[in-house]
């Protein structure tokens, strides 16, 4: 894959987070939301994601997309990856 494929998958996989954390009952509103914020961080040339298939829980699909994006790192936005991090600490993934 080319890095801006990964890169389009592993957004995919933060947008199925905040789904998973936005549309679950007992998720956490506050953590979807900041999903959010990651999101923007870490695609400021507005790269269309490409919708993978969801993981069992929003901190699998925070891994995943951490672990594609390893494979790039020096093309992530540095407060991107700060984001990411925060967010996936805190759902303990």
């Amino acid at each position: 894959m080319t890095p801006d494929q990964i890169f389009a998958v592993a957004l995919g996989h933060v947008r199925n987070a905040t789904w998973q954390l936005l549309n679950n009952p007992s998720g956490d509103l506050v953590l979807g939301l900041d999903c959010l914020d990651v999101e923007a961080l870490l695609n400021p040339d507005d790269l269309e994601p490409v919708m993978p298939a969801l993981e069992q829980e929003a901190g699998a699909s925070l891994a995943t997309a951490r672990d594609l994006l390893d494979q790039i790192a020096d093309e992530v936005p540095p407060a991107g990856w700060a984001a990411l991090l925060a967010v996936t600490v805190r759902l303990g993934a």
